[in-house]
């Protein structure tokens, strides 16, 4: 009883923890001005309500919003807006008839799930998807099919218009960034003693995750693969020598802490550098002195400052018939084969079973209990079951949380603050604050969003003041349907995929060793790369598994596993490293 007490409180204090972010002031500037100009239109023109629908579509492009590269960042704009429109036309569909209405979120929650599968875009678009169809059910029906949605849309356009306005200026600052952040994690693994392991462990893990993040937004997460000479084609090459730096840093494992602090700050001088730094001094003969100075050759510019090779060296360009990243297939066969892939995994169909199940079952309690029509509930459920989301115990505290102090902060505001121009200050600040630190618990989402949603739902006359109440019973019950079908109801299926995530690892592993005597430094490369990015998802799913108190007992072991992984990844590249 009290190691069950023990791993309860772990996953509680874990749960709640917020993550150390920092404030993000561009986009919780955009956020605030973002929802305020519909709002003071609706205003202005004396529409309130149209003004309260197209701020909704500001709100949803506020959440869509963030400082990734422009091109991602347009991407999640757009389709999730486009997403969201699609569904509050399909909520019409419904007419109000209840089966209908089960019916129709039934089977839009069976393809959300499949398409959030296909990759990150596509995961937020399903999501938005499934959120909008239900949001859709309670929209007026004297109006045009088209107008709300159009509406909610066009509400979005004044918010992506200022998080894209540097695009031409700032086209590839997100990048550069992104290789620059690699570099400063591999100086912290330099500079990280070998005791205690933790520590190390801790600075390897931070690599290998901004390793991964860098090679997916330079490379996987396109259409096409980039030109070499493109200015994208030359942070490659950059994040390609520090490759080389990597597979050199065991050779100083042991060195004195001055000798690892001097390569630690080379690294972090090479991050910060806007033009070709100074060479290495001392010129030492070591693998890692080798990998510093290509790197310093190769890899100038990390942020701004000019992309081109400095004088005396040829073009960063790979060899001809070489990618060092592997095959780059045409967009559509890319497509195929990952619609290929999802329809036949087992963990698709299973989880999108559970989530239509989940998501019927909370439209029929909506639909038949006869509380006061609203989305709460069944957006309740779908939050909590995606899985990229978080583990639904974990969820379901957090919602429940947060919600509660949402409805006393929105309750409070209506009593206090009259209805019209006074509220769209509030409005503006509640989304500037859910944009500052919303990211760093779910809790604080739950906390700022609801208000919004309630002083909104009051713009559009759907009386938020009497509903408050309605709305913190509509979240109890979604979190008790939740657990219900994504928790206590569903076989546990984390053990079983992290074992195969296990051994995919060993597989990946046995590749990298088998190719690295042959010396062949693209099949080298792949090989590492693939590794890597196991690695990166096995942290991804050990980090999630924390949540879930049931693998508690567990999480030591595979902590020791993937540890062990990694050691054995150190060894082959070190050896890699001295056979060259």
């Amino acid at each position: 009883m009290p190691g069950a007490r023990t791993a309860w409180t772990a996953w509680a204090g874990h749960a709640l923890r917020p993550r150390a972010l920092p404030v993000d002031r561009p986009l919780a500037i955009r956020g605030a001005i973002g929802i305020s100009v519909p709002l003071a239109i609706g205003l202005a023109t004396g529409h309130p309500a149209y003004g309260a629908v197209a701020a909704l579509g500001a709100y949803g492009a506020a959440l869509d919003d963030s400082s990734a590269p422009y091109r991602v960042r347009a991407l999640n704009l757009f389709w999730p807006q486009l997403a969201s429109a699609v569904g509050l036309c399909l909520g019409r569909f419904a007419g109000g008839q209840a089966w209908a209405e089960i019916l129709l979120m039934g089977c839009v929650a069976l393809v959300s799930a499949l398409i959030s599968r296909i990759g990150p875009v596509s995961s937020l678009s399903g999501l938005v998807l499934l959120l909008a169809s239900v949001s859709g059910l309670g929209m007026p029906t004297d109006e045009p099919w088209w107008k709300l949605p159009l509406l909610f849309f066009v509400g979005g356009v004044p918010l992506a218009l200022m998080s894209l306005a540097g695009w031409p200026a700032q086209r590839h600052r997100a990048e550069r960034a992104t290789v620059a952040a690699a570099y400063r994690a591999a100086a912290d693994l330099v500079a990280a003693p070998a005791a205690p392991a933790d520590q190390r462990r801790e600075a390897r893990r931070r690599l290998t995750a901004v390793m991964d993040q860098a090679y997916d937004l330079l490379v996987v997460r396109r259409l096409r693969a980039p030109a070499p000479r493109s200015p994208v084609g030359r942070l490659v090459a950059r994040l390609d020598a520090l490759i080389a730096v990597l597979a050199a840093l065991p050779s100083v494992r042991d060195a004195a802490p001055e000798v690892r602090e001097r390569y630690a700050a080379r690294l972090r001088a090479l991050a910060d550098s806007h033009g070709t730094p100074a060479p290495w001094d001392p010129p030492g003969e070591g693998p890692l002195d080798r990998a510093l100075r290509e790197a310093a050759l190769d890899g100038p510019a990390l942020r701004g400052g000019h992309l081109d090779p400095p004088p005396g060296r040829g073009p960063l360009d790979p060899p001809p018939g070489r990618d060092r990243l592997g095959p780059h297939p045409a967009p559509l066969r890319r497509l195929r084969t990952v619609l290929d892939d999802v329809l036949r995994t087992p963990a698709t169909w299973s989880f999108a079973v559970r989530l239509s199940a989940g998501i019927a079952v909370a439209q029929a309690v909506a639909s038949l209990s006869g509380l006061p029509k609203s989305p709460w509930l069944v957006v309740t459920v779908a939050l909590v079951l995606r899985p990229d989301l978080g583990t639904v115990t974990a969820r379901v505290l957090l919602r429940g949380l947060g919600t509660l102090g949402g409805v006393l902060v929105g309750a409070g505001i209506l009593a206090l603050v009259p209805d019209g121009w006074w509220r769209i200050p509030v409005i503006a600040v509640l989304l500037a604050s859910l944009q500052a630190v919303g990211r760093r618990t779910y809790v604080l989402q739950c906390l700022f969003l609801t208000p919004i949603m309630i002083l909104l739902a009051d713009a559009m006359g759907h009386q938020g003041e009497s509903l408050a109440g309605y709305r913190m019973l509509d979240v109890l019950i979604g979190c008790a349907i939740a657990l219900a079908f994504g928790y206590l109801l569903w076989p546990d299926e984390l053990p079983a995929r992290i074992r195969r995530q296990f051994g995919a690892l060993e597989q990946d592993l046995a590749e990298y060793g088998a190719c690295a005597p042959a010396g062949d430094r693209n099949a080298v490369h792949i090989a590492r790369r693939r590794a890597h990015q196991r690695i990166a998802r096995l942290h991804e799913e050990l980090s999630r598994a924390r949540t879930d108190p049931r693998h508690h007992g567990s999480l030591d072991g595979w902590r020791s596993e993937l540890a062990a992984a990694e050691d054995r990844m150190d060894q082959l590249t070190h050896a890699y490293a001295h056979h060259t």
